[in-house]
């Protein structure tokens, strides 16, 4: 979902432009035309269009904010050296700034007269980031309950370093919910039905599932079902599953 359309074919590359011309940027310049807020000179020269689950927001030219890889074509001689287009033989990716790191964005750049266009469809990424550091700190201390044989707090950490991870997953959604939901069967059933997308494995939301009903067991104690389940697989699944939310925000 973090990519820059350099990296894809001219003809997707081309709707995509299209499309964010067409939607966001043109009635935004239309917007500020009828309004008197558009220089008479104005030439198009970078956009961007940050989407947060507040609202959307469009940026021409010296509003655009953005971090842009390049590769430089002479010597930096210090930091915060002024760099102009002939020194830039290449943009390889563009980010946003810390600013907006909870966006996500379609950035339009123009260079060498040609436009290239960075996007990342990723919601919350520095809430996710808290997240899969929490998951991994109750996934440390299931290891070390189930080292002492202590399976109830095993349970207990083992649900919440899953969840944390599948929360972790779903906030890159724009979904205001995953963000202020507070009951565990709602995150659930939406990360089930985002594996049955094929987004993430089956196992992952089989495992969630299951950790909660073993959580029960071993917590409320409402059975001893608990006793009959296979840690060390569960220790691996949580494993992947925290891998898999860091993977996805990198």
């Amino acid at each position: 979902m973090n990519k820059n359309l350099l990296d894809i074919d001219e003809e997707a590359k081309q709707k995509t432009f299209q499309q964010a011309m067409d939607i966001w940027i043109n009635p935004e310049i239309e917007r500020r035309k009828l309004f008197n807020k558009m220089p008479n000179d104005f030439k198009l020269e970078k956009a961007q269009i940050i989407f947060s689950l507040e609202g959307n927001e469009v940026r021409l030219n010296k509003e655009v904010k953005a971090i842009v890889h390049a590769k430089i074509n002479r010597e930096i001689k210090e930091i915060g050296e002024k760099l102009y287009e002939q020194d830039i033989d290449d943009i390889e990716k563009i980010e946003l700034t810390d600013e907006d790191s909870n966006c996500a964005h379609i950035t339009l750049l123009l260079f060498k007269n040609n436009w290239i266009i960075g996007f990342d469809a990723r919601y919350n990424k520095d809430i996710i980031k808290e997240h899969i550091k929490a998951s991994k700190e109750f996934f440390e201390s299931a290891k070390d309950n189930l080292s002492k044989n202590r399976l109830r707090s095993f349970f207990e950490d083992a649900f919440a370093s899953a969840e944390l991870s599948a929360t972790s997953v779903l906030l890159m959604l724009p979904d205001k919910k995953i963000l202020t939901g507070r009951i565990h069967k709602d995150r659930r059933n939406k990360f089930k039905n985002w594996a049955e997308l094929g987004n993430v494995e089956i196992e992952f939301s089989n495992t969630l599932s299951k950790l909660s009903n073993l959580r029960d067991s071993a917590r409320y104690l409402h059975s001893e079902e608990f006793k009959n389940e296979d840690p060390n697989k569960i220790i691996l699944t949580l494993k992947e599953m925290i891998d898999f939310a860091e993977y996805s925000i990198n």
